[in-house]
């Protein structure tokens, strides 16, 4: 006699009875049916530098050799002269400079992205030093005249010697922007950095800051793609040439 249909499903519903028949049902899904995890990330602020410490720049002519004494401003000179090839700006090492402007300073922070620095002496056909300019100081991305100038160099310092000019200033009278403005001049202003008079000149190929200190008068241009506010600030932080940098080999 065979078991009816009610029997048969009877049986299996029994079997399939326990304390919790459904508790494992969904488990398998349960592995991999999540909460989505979002990646997230911290946000770290950087600060791009404008400016380096002068400390880090490679002087390109420190390793000139002058046979003259140290304490010998006069032979030192010579020796510089006589290396003329014909240009009155000549390569100088920072000791030759200071044997000719002993007082001479130099800024204390270079552009960012600056590692070399040039340094001539600039004479007259009599074997003197000049007055306008004295000497000159290139500041360059890359080792100097290895590259263009337009791409590798930053800026150029120039001092100059003018008592005149820093006598009148020192009894107040002010020079006007006309004085120090060249045809490429756009705009000119003059600006205080800290107590100083400090004369500000725009132009398409880049900015100058002029200032003086003692009987010396400086000239500070950076290319068009150095804010004029890093020579602003370059100007306001100088310091004793002999002392400032690292001598190359």
């Amino acid at each position: 006699m065979k078991p009816s249909r009610a029997l048969v499903l009877a049986v299996l519903v029994l079997g399939a009875c326990g304390e919790a028949p459904l508790e494992s049902i969904g488990w398998r899904s349960s592995d991999w049916i999540n909460e989505p995890t979002v990646p997230t990330t911290v946000a770290v602020v950087t600060t791009t530098p404008t400016v380096i410490s002068a400390e880090r720049l490679l002087w390109s002519n420190d390793g000139i050799e002058n046979p003259a004494a140290a304490d010998d401003a006069a032979g030192i000179l010579a020796e510089v002269f006589n290396r003329r090839q014909g240009d009155r700006f000549i390569q100088a090492s920072r000791s030759e400079i200071v044997a000719a402007l002993p007082d001479v300073t130099f800024p204390g922070r270079a552009p960012a992205g600056a590692e070399w620095v040039s340094s001539q002496l600039v004479f007259n056909n009599d074997g003197t030093v000049a007055d306008d300019p004295s000497a000159a100081f290139g500041i360059w991305s890359a080792e100097p005249y290895t590259r263009s100038r337009t791409v590798a160099q930053m800026s150029v310092l120039r001092v100059s010697m003018d008592p005149e000019a820093a006598a009148e200033l020192a009894s107040g009278v002010a020079p006007s922007c006309a004085r120090f403005s060249e045809r490429t001049t756009e705009e000119c202003e003059i600006i205080a950095v800290g107590a100083r008079d400090t004369w500000l000149l725009r132009a398409a190929g880049g900015s100058t800051v002029i200032w003086f200190e003692g009987s010396y008068r400086y000239e500070l241009f950076g290319r068009s793609f150095v804010p004029w506010e890093i020579l602003r600030d370059m100007s306001g932080d100088m310091g004793p040439l002999a002392l400032i940098g690292s001598e190359s080999s």
